[in-house]
């Protein structure tokens, strides 16, 4: 292979534009390949951006007996780019309905760009499953446009508007049955497997950093490229069973922030990808959410349940509405944590917390089968405002142990024994 000189055009797979002059005759091919030049430019820049939600685009379930067996959620407005680099834009909210009729001849008008193919279509059948929703690129044709055809022939395709849009698409999570029937952690199981907390191809790369390349890793890199096209951005995991409905809507187990592409040293992406810090800062916003789902169906059991119950992992900071003096709801502190919970609760204002978490978006997740004690933390401000009653709801912070602030003396306000926690606050 012969050598290129220094300052030698390289044009090989570069962006090919019309050369526009007065008196060029231009066709009709000539002005689709000028608006794929300009397509192909800004998909480069989207693939420089990094793909991922870059707002909105919430599922939210819609609630209802009528619901159960025709499941329906609303996807509000918002933006996504997927790995391809094109830019999914939804303007409105929409009601989607999750189940289309077996005998449905309806046909998904897939994008007409060569880098994505078809979305695969079918029909979706209500039964107790895990389904990932998925937003991919769509097109249409609109309107009717005059013509003059050569030779006064009627041109083959007259639309006025080739329309691009989405479409929306489920993707069954094939689990086994022991997964599904421990529906108390199916939903913490799923979310870390996939953060790929336990994969062991990340685990095999701290064990041997130098001679272990991380491909891929987690749940969503295991479903492409057969099944989860690079054309799609992940939204959602839909639990769903034909009694009880949508069980759960999970958004940010598999939902991203805009994500910078990988690192271009391949070795060492397990430590410098900005995916990694995307996914920790899922992983904390996914227990939130899943913690407020607690609150609004179980808020009259919080105080019962143990971490152990409803979770394998917990992420490496997070906050727990508990039940101390002058708060009287939320869960128990030495209920939830029980033999992991340090001995005092320590006391951390604002600052500090903010700090705190985000130094903890580098660390691992929490192990729950671990020994390993979980330091925790009431909030000055918060607990100043449950003093002066205004708020009944006290915060609880909780960190791993591995956090360089977890130790208590690092700190100058007060703490208190957690034995006498819920007595002692106020």
């Amino acid at each position: 292979m012969s050598s290129i000189q220094l300052q030698t055009p390289i044009l090989e797979g570069g962006i090919r534009s019309i050369n526009f002059f007065n008196g060029r005759l231009l066709s009709a091919e000539d002005l689709t390949q000028e608006a794929a030049a300009q397509q192909d430019a800004r998909k480069r820049l989207g693939q420089a951006m990094g793909d991922g939600v870059a707002s909105g685009l919430e599922v939210l379930p819609i609630a209802g007996a009528a619901t159960k067996q025709n499941p329906v959620v609303t996807i509000t407005r918002g933006l996504a780019v997927n790995r391809c680099g094109r830019t999914l834009a939804l303007p409105v909210d929409v009601d989607i309905s999750l189940v289309r009729p077996q005998d449905s001849q309806t046909t998904i008008q897939t994008a007409t760009f060569d880098d994505c193919q078809p979305l695969q279509s079918g029909t979706y059948v209500a039964g107790a499953g895990v389904y990932l929703l998925t937003i991919g690129p769509a097109s249409g044709n609109e309107g009717r446009a005059p013509v003059s055809g050569l030779g006064n022939v009627a041109a083959s395709c007259n639309s006025r508007y080739v329309v691009e849009g989405v479409q929306f698409r489920l993707l069954q999570i094939d689990l086994s049955l022991n997964t599904l029937n421990d529906r108390d952690h199916l939903r913490n199981r799923l979310a870390h497997a996939c953060f790929g907390t336990t994969d062991t191809g990340m685990q095999a790369f701290f064990r041997d950093p130098f001679n272990t390349l991380v491909d891929g890793y987690g749940l969503l890199d295991m479903l492409r490229p057969n099944h989860l096209t690079d054309c799609e951005v992940p939204l959602a995991l839909l639990y769903w069973t034909i009694d009880d409905g949508i069980a759960f809507v999970d958004m940010w187990s598999v939902r991203r922030r805009l994500t910078s592409p990988a690192t271009m040293n391949r070795r060492w992406s397990p430590l410098l990808n900005d995916r990694r810090l995307a996914e920790a800062e899922a992983m904390f916003l996914q227990f939130e959410d899943q913690i407020e789902d607690i609150r609004a169906r179980e808020a009259d059991a919080m105080a019962n349940i143990e971490a152990a119950q409803r979770f394998d992992s917990l992420p490496p900071l997070g906050m727990l509405p508990v039940v101390a003096g002058g708060s009287p709801r939320g869960f128990d502190a030495l209920t939830f944590f029980g033999e992991h919970a340090s001995r005092d609760i320590a006391m951390i204002d604002a600052n500090l917390l903010r700090h705190l978490l985000h130094e903890a978006l580098y660390h691992e997740a929490i192990d729950l089968s671990a020994p390993d004690k979980i330091q925790l933390y009431t909030i000055f401000e918060n607990v100043q405002a449950l003093r002066a009653q205004q708020t009944y709801q006290l915060a609880l912070v909780f960190a791993s142990h591995a956090l360089p602030y977890s130790g208590v003396a690092r700190f100058g306000f007060a703490r208190w024994d957690l034995s006498r926690f819920a007595t002692t606050v106020l």
